[in-house]
């Protein structure tokens, strides 16, 4: 009879170890996370290079990544142009990442945080605004790759 009581909790421990897989090692963590700040920095630092790169190859975005992949080099230097004639509308534009946490579950990986944005706009007065974010990313052929990103805006500009 005993035996009989202890069955349903077994089974219920070994289900939960099949459905929420162990978080991953702390070298799988720092290797996800040496990933996310590679995007998250030329995010921030206007790294068109990389941003296009990481973008281009992500994995289950819509439509338009079939493009970027399919178009790589013609697109790349589109957004390069477009962010120039951007950038050179404003004396500065700064992001700063205010906060950024991540974790791994398998192979996929999950980050989020906040950035704060400063611009000052050649004609108009400095600006600022909170935006949040959030990415997904799997981890396929030994590389973690994008699979979502985004931004949400937390206080408007001012």
């Amino acid at each position: 009879m005993k035996r009989l009581v202890f069955i349903p909790f077994i089974l219920l421990v070994l289900l939960s170890l099949v459905l929420s897989p162990p978080n991953a090692s702390a070298d799988e963590l720092m290797e996800f996370m040496t990933a996310v700040e590679r995007y998250t920095s030329s995010y921030n630092h206007w790294d068109v290079d990389t941003l296009v790169d990481i973008e281009a190859e992500a994995i289950g975005l819509d439509s338009y990544s079939k493009y970027l992949v399919n178009n790589k080099t013609i697109e790349k230097q589109r957004t390069k142009k477009g962010m120039k004639e951007i950038l050179s509308q404003y004396e500065y534009y700064n992001v700063q990442m205010l906060t950024l946490q991540a974790d791994v579950f398998g192979n996929t990986g999950v980050a989020s945080g906040s950035v704060n944005i400063s611009r000052k706009h050649k004609e108009y007065p400095i600006v600022s605004a909170k935006i949040r974010w959030s990415s997904t990313w799997i981890k396929k052929d030994g590389e973690w790759k994008l699979i979502f990103f985004h931004r949400e805006l937390i206080d408007a500009w001012r």
